[in-house]
């Protein structure tokens, strides 16, 4: 498998897991139906929180290709070692979270860049209720899709290129695409979220791993 497809697909995958994960964008459906906006208003609001989320990603994950470019010199040992090591031991925590979760049944639910916003309709603006989300999405960056950067800095800018190509694009129309199926779901999917979130960790861990080993193994 050449570099910049593996490239590609590993951005792809992580990028459509993290849309995925509830913690994400099932706020956004709350929110939307506590303050009472349409369909289209709360898909612009998801667009938007979804394009400040992906924007902190982006600026922490070019400055972690930039390093793995910076050590682009001695391409085995980025390709080989620092970038695998990164991938799976990130992995790894992804995949102790559910067990750490159920472990902590007094602790809420979260993830360390899923958002948590209680937002009321009294006494708060549209304007000030939307930039709460963005504001929160902006501060939760997404930490696998960062750690991928470090080998797809490897490659030079043509890696950190795609990455930061895919990444938002898919990302943010993943979000926009689930708020949009689950709006008239809303009660199953919030009945639902422990049950989620967990999967999703769990889930995002694995590929993390499997990219790590795929990046260990094959010659890219």
């Amino acid at each position: 498998m050449s570099a910049p497809l593996q490239i590609v697909l590993g951005t792809l995958t992580l990028s459509l897991i993290h849309a995925l994960i509830p913690g994400h964008w099932l706020p956004l459906v709350t929110v939307g139906k506590a303050e009472g906006w349409s369909r289209q208003e709360t898909l612009w609001v998801t667009a938007l929180a979804g394009s400040a989320h992906t924007a902190s990603t982006l600026l922490i994950g070019v400055a972690v290709g930039l390093l793995g470019y910076q050590f682009a010199y001695n391409y085995e040992i980025v390709t080989h070692l620092v970038a695998p090591a990164a991938l799976i031991g990130l992995g790894l925590v992804y995949l102790s979270k559910p067990l750490r979760q159920r472990l902590s049944l007094g602790r809420s639910q979260g993830d360390s860049h899923s958002v948590e916003v209680t937002v009321s309709r009294s006494g708060r603006s549209k304007a000030t209720t939307v930039m709460a989300l963005a504001v929160a999405m902006f501060f939760s960056p997404c930490l696998e899709i960062s750690a991928f950067y470090l080998s797809a800095g490897a490659l030079g800018w043509l890696g950190i290129a795609l990455v930061s190509g895919v990444y938002p694009v898919v990302t943010v129309l993943g979000m926009v695409l689930v708020v949009n199926w689950g709006w008239q779901s809303a009660k199953p999917f919030s009945a639902a979220i422990s049950t989620g979130n967990l999967s999703g960790y769990a889930l995002t861990g694995l590929i993390l791993i499997v990219l790590g080993f795929l990046t260990l193994f094959i010659d890219m």
